[in-house]
């Protein structure tokens, strides 16, 4: 008998879920199979998939019938992806891996097989833990600096993250503000780790710095580190954090945490005032052992409307995700972006090539075979309201923290809303998924579901998150008009050298 390829492995998987999302009798049979289970505290599917992993024992009925029925499709996703039995075992063995199979088999159920793919739950949350920051950063969508009265009491924050778990959300990222100031971040840590998420932290990295403070984070069940570095000059680093010494600091804390074997991503927000430094900042990472290095998408709010005129200009970030690209080819760190543009490139850079790349929000996946590229319609692309949400200090939710804070925005409040209800029906989260909505040339752009451009981005320029991403090198002509209206401040950052080298 021949052996099926990966690519048909693929293909079949794809037409097992769109037959299950159109056929009406699948997805009430999905809905069934992905709903919470009281007896056995996680959703039906979570359940069934532990008890396939050899985990759980004793579960009720309903969660074993699940199991079987689950258990074919489980086999057939892990063959198109070129995983044996062992493997599979191993990754079901982890509360993540299957918290993100449920989610998946809960956006088939809720949303069916919609390009790009909405996930049951967000995959991610990145929460806003507190607005009390130890630095004044010169971008700073937070404006943080000081504690805010309303910020949620512990009690409150542990009965959020239930909320979160009992949802389905797979990863929780806690940011800030500065996380590490809250006295209580242990804590939370903690609880969602016990309640089965992963859990990230986004640090400036100053109390890291010291190791017996990686050790309790770690300990408390924190697993991923983003430690932010903004140039390899330290001055460059320094007068955008705005405090002396930040920069020595944050490189000794990816070093403590490299130290302890913990997955760090270093995020440089990318400007006119430092993209000069990204290639040698790429080798620097590197060097670092490093996991990740984030290039992240400039975004005009908060104080970041103070150095508007330090955005690239579309050209500028063509070449610097051009030059990301190039280099995330190459073995060690993987260069990521936050800018949805980096799946536009990508596609258009490995044109005809045997080798292509597939950026997401959870990496670069590298695949041989150009056919896996269908997947890019599904999971590329901005994730803003459809893969991830963000929480602010005090339990208001929005698409993402880049997101202007308007009331229109707003989406909802973790403890007085129903999240999932609003996950589900919000009708804001509903016009960012879909991308035929977008308008101008995102809406018409043929890269619409794998970039669909930044959609904060959009808000934040031209006060429509469906509006053309000025950032774009389609939309060359909004950004043109948008310079054309702009006051001639002078900046106070000297301006950098011309990007010759991206």
């Amino acid at each position: 008998m021949q052996k099926t390829s990966s690519a048909e492995s693929m293909t079949d998987l794809v037409g097992h879920f769109r037959g299950m999302a159109e056929n009406p009798v699948s997805r009430r049979i999905l809905k069934f199979m992905t709903k919470y289970c009281e007896t056995d505290q996680a959703s039906r599917a979570e359940v069934a998939l532990d008890v396939l992993s050899g985990g759980r024992k004793g579960v009720c009925l309903q969660c074993k019938l699940v199991s079987l029925i689950i258990s074919p499709f489980v086999s057939a996703g892990a063959k198109a992806f070129g995983a044996d039995d062992s493997e599979l075992e191993q990754a079901l063995s982890d509360s993540r891996f299957r918290k993100a199979i449920a989610s998946v088999l809960k956006g088939l159920a809720q949303f069916g097989l919609c390009k790009p793919f909405v996930s049951g739950a967000p995959f991610q949350v990145v929460w806003n833990i507190t607005k009390a920051c130890n630095m004044h950063c010169r971008h700073c969508y937070e404006e943080a600096g000081v504690k805010e009265n309303d910020e949620l009491t512990p009690e409150e924050v542990h009965r959020g993250i239930d909320v979160l778990a009992r949802a389905g959300v797979t990863i929780l990222a806690f940011s800030g503000g500065e996380p590490t100031m809250h006295p209580h971040i242990l804590d939370f840590a903690r609880h969602a780790h016990a309640r089965g998420m992963y859990v990230a932290i986004a640090t400036n990295g100053w109390q890291l710095a010291d190791p017996s403070r990686v050790l309790e984070l770690k300990k408390a069940g924190v697993e991923f580190y983003q430690i932010s570095i903004d140039g390899l000059n330290p001055t460059t680093h320094d007068q955008f954090r705005g405090v002396g010494g930040s920069w020595d600091r944050a490189v000794q804390a990816v070093h403590n945490c490299t130290e302890q074997e913990l997955f760090v991503e270093i995020s440089m927000t990318v400007t006119r005032h430092n993209v000069d430094e990204v290639p040698r900042m790429i080798d620097f990472a590197r060097e670092l052992k490093a996991n990740w290095l984030m290039l992240y998408n400039f975004i005009p709010t908060g104080r970041g409307v103070n150095i508007i005129h330090d955005d690239l200009s579309p050209e500028e970030r063509y070449r610097l995700l051009a030059y990301a690209y190039k280099e995330t080819l190459k073995k060690g760190t993987q260069i990521l972006s936050t800018a949805p543009q980096y799946a536009t490139v990508a596609q258009i850079l490995s044109s005809g090539k045997e080798e292509c790349m597939i950026p997401t929000h959870f990496g670069n996946p590298v695949y041989g075979n150009p056919s896996i590229k269908r997947l890019a319609e599904f999971v590329g692309g901005c994730g803003a309201g459809r893969l991830y949400l963000s929480i602010e200090p005090n339990g208001d939710i929005y698409p993402c923290v880049f997101f202007p804070h308007a009331e229109e925005a707003r989406v909802g409040n973790l403890l007085h809303s129903d999240f999932e209800d609003m996950w589900r029906n919000s009708e804001l989260l509903r016009k960012l998924r879909d991308k035929d909505e977008l308008e101008d040339n995102c809406g018409r752009c043929s890269y619409r579901f794998t970039c669909g451009g930044c959609r904060a981005r959009a808000y934040s320029y031209l006060g429509n998150p469906l509006g053309p991403d000025p950032g774009c090198i389609n939309n060359l002509a909004v950004w043109e008009g948008l310079k054309a209206k702009e006051p001639t401040t002078e900046l106070t950052w000297p301006r950098p050298v011309e990007v010759k080298a991206l």
